[in-house]
């Protein structure tokens, strides 16, 4: 029996997801034009133009499209609970057959598509209100219970999206960008109807098994979404449930395995297939148990093929059965292989990488027992197999080193387990291990030598971190979280200790920064008090924005009473005069009297700062048709001049602030152009402080280089060019880049770069970066001839965009895996297809 309070828990609910969908449709509109700006491929940018053009002509009518069909979906998923023993189906007949069109197929998959993105961040939150709406709905099962579920949402959003715009391309932008809010708008959604079920005192039911009416499906299903449940005993389904009312599929994988299918090109098994392999798993106890033991972990691999919960009874206590088994095969594996080997031992100084010999693919070697062990299920080999593939691709990287690729080796088992259990570890880049995989190879390719020094000193750290691994509980996805912070605070060691050995290199970009905070202070002074002067806007820019540095700077040098500091103060203000009218006789002759002091303490300052020459010239070209201007028109009143003398004298008087006062100024946003700003005057050096730290002017930037000379790979003939591969890994957040402006975003320290400099790429290591990103040291070679190489955030960005810095690994390990997998999977493919046609 429905509780009389569902409906006043449910439609206000409703009317804020409404609401939060329509803003969500506003920040979209207004995101999509910045996203086009970025966008890697002109193709992408057109898609995402076309999309915002048609988004913000049709937004009040895709907002009340989704309003509209949410509503529908909503009432007929709550008329089509009925009472146990009813025929949910009874209405249908014969004319409700048809074929699925490639059109409605490729719906269904971006309604999953949205529904994942959807699940993301509201998964507990969901778990909990099926809870309370058994009660509401007076159903026995959580199974398809909450008419609010994300799968009924990504449909209706999904018709919403194809309101907007005819363009399949930008229906495809679109989606994907307003996925991303409309996360947020239905979690705010979510916490506001679990705080209503609370006030109202709506009590959670728990979790009964559903006796099948037919042949037995595949376990825990949701209907719309294709996701296993996760809370209480498994779910049966019966046949009428694996049928979707709207027609279009009997069977849907869920999207942990739909993301797997697509990450490696191979074929689902079909639902005969599925079926059988859930019967089957209860016959011998399905498999592996649910969840992780620890950290919170989704029990994403549960009974049956599918995943689920834990099984109930004897089939649970079978299931566990296998499971241990499972567990204590990889660990005896895991003993044998590493006695035979010596994977425990540190890898000796005095061998060289030709005599290290190459790691085994033990899940290949014993493919056999693993299948055994895991009971038979149909994911399950697939997922074997895969992994067994992708360690192919990880132990012959030409980019890893045979050390560090013996310690990843070592994670053959604990990865293949891990991804037994938890398959967001194929298509999230946040997985732990995925992560930690990652940056073991990154870490190993940024040394030129690991049997020595500090690269000696990586691999041992890497060495130990494993064995913890192997030999503790790894099917704790914290232990990886832990092993992955124990390894960054390793690397934060490490380049600390390298920045003492250049602790003076360090102190002076500290202290050119500090002086930049400065400068920052005093411009910001100086500006708001010529904000009303009567004076050319260019002028007071000039005074607050150039000028400021060289008085920042001549102060620093020798000191603000200097005789040169008195010289530059009194520029500006001459400057300033030198534009008013001076028709007179006598004014005229003080002008030409006081110019060439004028002209040349204004060329010693920005000599002294480095100003650009054709920063110089437009700044002069607009200087002096002002000076011929004042010379012509008839002077101005003494009043008037008194006045201006004493704003200037007051201008004058503004003390330049100490570096304890600009300590907590923000810094400027680096700049990759060429118009003058005000890092010039912190990334000046005298020809000795230049020396010591390496440093790299803008100017240099193009000295000896040819345009030949950007084709240069230092990669060249070990790995071919990524970048032009038209593979799209369906991961879920988008890969860091490797070339690019926005690369100075994501630099970090300890990892390896690529650097053109005098027309040679170098590789470098980042070891030290200032607070505010201001300036960046790296270190290139080994001892005894190891160099220092620093610069400013905006010769790094100019660098990026020009193409002359670039990562050194163009796709992280387990992407350059993938999509080796997927060349070798495509070739087997097409070498069968062949045969067969022959």
């Amino acid at each position: 029996m429905t509780d009389p309070r569902l409906d006043r828990l449910l439609e206000p609910a409703v009317t804020r997801l409404v609401a939060g969908m329509t803003q969500a449709i506003d920040k979209t509109a207004t995101q999509l034009g910045m996203l086009a700006l970025a966008a890697n491929s002109n193709a992408e940018r057109q898609a995402l133009m076309n999309a915002e053009y048609d988004l913000q002509r049709r937004c009040t009518a895709v907002g009340q499209a989704f309003a509209r069909d949410l509503g529908e979906r909503i009432a007929k998923d709550l008329q089509r609970q009925q009472p146990e023993g009813s025929n949910a189906y009874a209405d249908t007949d014969w004319t409700a057959l048809r074929l699925v069109e490639n059109a409605e197929v490729e719906e269904t998959v971006t309604a999953a598509r949205l529904t994942r993105l959807l699940e993301i961040d509201t998964d507990a939150a969901l778990r909990e209100l099926r809870g309370y709406f058994v009660t509401l709905q007076g159903v026995e099962t959580a199974d398809e219970v909450f008419p609010l579920r994300p799968a009924i949402v990504g449909k209706a959003l999904l018709r919403a999206v194809t309101q907007a715009s005819e363009d399949s391309a930008a229906q495809q932008q679109l989606a994907r960008v307003l996925a991303v809010h409309a996360s947020a708008a239905l979690k705010a959604c979510y916490d506001g109807l679990l705080a209503d079920c609370r006030q109202q005192g709506v009590q959670q039911a728990p979790l009964l098994v559903r006796k099948p009416t037919g042949h037995t499906g595949s376990p825990g299903l949701d209907r719309e979404s294709g996701h296993s449940s996760t809370s209480g005993a498994p779910l049966s389904s019966s046949h009428g449930e694996l049928n979707d009312p709207d027609g279009a599929q009997d069977w849907a994988p869920p999207p942990s395995m739909k993301a797997l299918g697509q990450l490696f090109g191979v074929a689902l098994p079909s639902p005969q297939e599925m079926q059988a392999a859930a019967a089957r798993s209860v016959t011998v106890g399905g498999g592996s148990s649910a969840g992780f033991s620890g950290g919170g972990s989704p029990q994403v691999h549960g009974q049956g093929p599918l995943g689920g919960a834990r099984p109930a009874g004897n089939a649970g206590a079978q299931g566990h059965t296998v499971d241990s088994s499972m567990l204590g095969l990889m660990r005896r594996l895991q003993s044998l292989s590493s006695v035979a080997s010596g994977w425990t031992a540190s890898i000796p100084g005095e061998l060289s990488h030709t005599e290290i010999p190459a790691p085994p693919n033990l899940i290949r070697a014993h493919r056999e027992e693993l299948l055994q062990a895991s009971g038979g299920a149909a994911l399950d080999q697939m997922v074997i197999d895969i992994v067994a593939t992708l360690f192919d691709q990880v132990l012959s990287d030409p980019k890893v080193p045979p050390q560090m690729a013996r310690q990843i080796g070592r994670l053959q088992l604990p990865v293949l387990r891990v991804a037994l259990r938890d398959q967001t570890f194929f298509h999230s880049r946040k997985h732990p291990v995925r992560r930690l995989v990652n940056r073991m190879a990154s870490l190993a390719v940024a040394f030129d030598r690991l049997d020595e020094g500090p690269g000696r000193e990586c691999i041992q750290v890497v060495t130990e971190l494993v064995r913890e691994i192997v030999e503790g509980d790894f099917d704790r996805l914290d232990l990886y979280e832990s092993k992955l912070g124990d390894l960054e605070r390793f690397v934060a060691s490490q380049t600390a200790r390298e920045v003492e050995e250049n602790a003076a290199v360090a102190a002076l970009l500290s202290g050119k920064e500090a002086d930049l905070r400065v400068q920052q202070r005093y411009m910001q002074l100086v500006r708001s008090e010529l904000a009303d002067l009567e004076a050319p806007g260019f002028l007071k820019e000039f005074l607050a924005q150039i000028w400021t540095q060289v008085q920042v700077m001549v102060g620093a040098r020798h000191g603000p009473e200097s005789d040169k500091a008195v010289r530059m103060r009194n520029a500006a203000h001459q400057l300033v005069l030198s534009v008013q009218p001076k028709g007179h006789p006598s004014l005229r002759q003080d002008f030409l009297r006081q110019l060439p002091q004028l002209m040349k303490d204004l060329n010693e300052g920005l000599d002294l700062i480095q100003w650009p020459a054709g920063a110089k010239e437009g700044f002069f070209a607009q200087l002096l048709p002002m000076h011929a201007e004042a010379l012509k028109a008839p002077p101005p009143h003494d009043l008037t001049l008194r006045l201006l003398e004493q704003r200037l004298r007051k201008v004058e008087q503004i003390a330049i602030p100490s570096r304890e006062d600009a300590a907590n100024d923000p810094l400027p946003a680096p700049s990759s152009t060429t118009e003058p700003g005000p890092l010039a005057m912190a990334a000046t050096m005298t020809p000795q402080e230049a020396q010591a730290a390496g440093w790299v002017s803008e100017a240099s930037l193009f000295e000896d280089t040819s345009p030949g000379a950007l084709d240069i790979d230092l990669s060249a003939g070990d790995e071919p060019d990524l970048s032009g591969v038209d593979v799209d890994l369906p991961l879920d957040t988008p890969a860091p880049p490797a070339a690019g402006p926005s690369l100075v975003n994501y630099i970090q320290p300890g990892a390896a770069y690529r650097m053109l400099l005098k027309g040679q790429w170098k590789k470098v290591r980042l070891t030290w970066m200032s607070d505010g990103r201001t300036f960046f040291m790296f270190t290139q070679g080994h001892s005894p001839s190891k160099q220092t190489i620093s610069l400013t955030a905006r010769t790094l960005t100019q660098m990026c965009a020009t193409g002359r810095f670039k990562a050194f690994e163009q796709a992280q390990l387990l992407e350059r895996a993938t999509i080796r997998a997927r060349r070798q999977l495509a070739a087997l493919s097409q070498s069968r297809n062949n045969k067969v046609a022959a």
